[in-house]
């Protein structure tokens, strides 16, 4: 498919099959070397793909293939984030939420809204992102699926925190693990898959991080055992979620004034970092380098400034 060079006349069951076969191909990739190692490949096979909307199939075929496509959408919005390119990212996300409703699948529905809040969550724009997020919920809860619920109340936990709202953060944290453990039985579609215990980890460190930043610096006693769980569950093909959570635990350990663990987690966060070619993790390292420089008394953390600003000067 990714290779398609004409429409067919008529489309089955294995074109499509092929066509999400790729697409889960392209996301290992994404997941493990990051989205400039893979977004011109996803954003030229998502334009050529569309061109199968042209061809006859059957109502059952064609149902499969609006989600296929709506898919392939959603992950070239992801690879775009992923390497800063935020307008064209929301264009795919446009047209996934586009095939995705005539599809009628509210789980893929729920999955671009809780990508797009990203999004926002990642430049600061965090009630944009709650906005966004509130739209995802109805559409996970209407599919049923406990699991997306989860993945959305994770993140809405992680914008409350991020503007200093701990009463909230720790209620949607608490509805996220509650929803997460209801879905034990679920079938998890490839566009979710990544989201597991390990992920769940990860984003309650996080939310503990942001209320250690905004709110009281003893949140760092939550936050760091629940990023090093997740770093230790995170396998090789999850690199860049273990560079993201390494720069999360190093900030920790500024914020707790334990300099010389920051330095070395540090230096491994990094090395993941550079093993992957994203912009947001380059992203997330800058503010770290201005919080390293906040105790530059200390020469752990001058060492660390001064080693992050070295690794974004060229990112």
């Amino acid at each position: 498919m990714a290779e398609l060079r004409g429409v067919p006349a008529r489309i089955g069951a294995a074109d499509v099959t092929r066509l999400e076969s790729e697409t889960g191909r392209l996301r290992g990739v994404d997941y493990r070397r990051g989205g400039g190692a893979c977004r011109d490949a996803v954003v030229g096979s998502a334009a050529r793909s569309d061109q199968l909307l042209r061809a006859s199939a059957s109502a059952e075929v064609r149902a499969r293939l609006l989600v296929a496509l709506a898919d392939r959408h959603n992950l070239a919005g992801w690879t775009c984030f992923d390497t800063g390119l935020e307008q064209a990212a929301q264009e795919h996300w446009e047209r996934a939420l586009e095939l995705a409703s005539q599809a009628g699948d509210q789980n893929l529905i729920a999955n671009i809204h809780y990508r797009a809040g990203r999004l926002r969550l990642h430049n600061g724009r965090r009630r944009e992102a709650l906005e966004i997020f509130a739209l995802g919920v109805p559409a996970a809860q209407r599919s049923g699926s406990h699991h997306a619920t989860a993945l959305l109340r994770a993140n809405e936990a992680w914008a409350h925190a991020g503007l200093g709202d701990q009463g909230l953060a720790k209620l949607r944290l608490g509805q996220a693990h509650e929803e997460f453990a209801r879905s034990s039985d679920g079938v998890v579609p490839g566009w979710a898959r990544f989201f597991d215990a390990t992920d769940l980890s990860a984003l309650t460190g996080m939310v503990f991080t942001e209320l250690a930043r905004t709110v009281d610096a003893c949140h760092t006693a939550t936050a760091i055992p629940a990023l090093t769980a997740a770093i230790l569950g995170y396998p090789d093909t999850m690199a860049r979620s273990r560079a993201l959570s390494l720069v999360a635990l190093t900030a920790n350990h500024l914020l707790g004034n334990d300099f010389d663990h920051a330095d070395l987690v540090g230096q491994r966060a990094l090395a993941a970092a550079g093993a992957v070619r994203s912009t947001r993790v380059a992203d997330r390292l800058r503010p770290l380098r201005r919080l390293a420089e906040r105790y530059r008394g200390d020469p752990h953390a001058r060492h660390l400034a001064a080693r992050v600003a070295a690794f974004t000067a060229h990112r």
